[in-house]
């Protein structure tokens, strides 16, 4: 279909009319395309010396440009300031592009580092409840609590019923080192502080997954292993 050339000048005198910005953003896509564009642009203005004084005063403020001597070369280099302008206001969006993805990784680590902290709270508190509940069970009355060691190192558990202290970790996952690393804590406390062990001192560790080798580990040392709600290494055989 072809368009008159007079009703097509005369739309597009309106269009730059009433929004002249529609008019700025093709310059500037012409401008990011493969130069042919910017040609015919550059041709079309500097035939029109209207065209030319219009550019220039449009440009004046960040280039100079002679306003009564504006050549081809004038407008050319015009072009390759706005493409280097250009260039350098891409970059810097890209670098703020590239800031605001640092700030949400760093929001992301932050919420993940309080759902961990959220969670190992409340593995401790489960892991209380469950050694005084099992502790209970078999007659043995005490409440377990938090337990700080010569302000050195803490116990997440620790239950003094008397003629059994029960003393040890709750750990999301648990493996054969962590068990090693329960007994090595519960020995140290009676070691540390006697006067908070009376009876049968009994490692114990409180887990939500704990792997094979955590459970044939605290076998082999005597440990209490508590999976869930459920004994892996049975309270008995951590006291034979």
């Amino acid at each position: 279909m072809l368009v008159d050339v007079e009703v097509f000048k005369r739309v597009l005198r309106e269009v730059a009319s009433s929004d002249p910005a529609f008019i700025r953003d093709v310059f500037i896509d012409a401008l990011r395309g493969d130069g042919k564009a910017v040609e015919a642009i550059v041709d079309l203005i500097t035939k029109n010396p209207e065209a030319r004084l219009r550019l220039a005063e449009a440009i004046a403020s960040a280039i100079t440009v002679p306003l009564n001597v504006v050549t081809r070369q004038d407008l050319e280099e015009a072009v390759k300031r706005l493409r280097e302008e250009m260039v350098t206001k891409e970059e810097f969006r890209k670098e703020i592009e590239d800031l605001r993805r640092e700030i949400e990784d760093i929001r992301n680590r932050m919420a993940t580092k309080e759902q961990f902290e959220r969670l190992t709270l409340d593995i401790e508190e489960s892991a209380r409840d469950w050694v005084s509940y099992l502790l209970g069970q078999r007659g043995y009355r005490c409440v377990a609590e938090h337990l700080w060691v010569d302000n050195s190192y803490e116990l997440d558990i620790y239950c003094n019923a008397g003629s059994i202290t029960v003393a040890g970790e709750a750990k999301v996952r648990a493996g054969a080192g962590i068990v090693e690393d329960v007994l090595h804590r519960a020995q140290e406390l009676q070691h540390r502080q006697p006067d908070k062990v009376s009876g049968r001192l009994v490692p114990v560790l409180y887990t939500m997954l704990a792997d094979p080798s955590a459970r044939q580990r605290a076998r082999e040392l005597k440990v209490w292993l508590i999976e869930n709600n459920r004994e892996l290494v049975a309270l008995e055989e951590a006291l034979q």
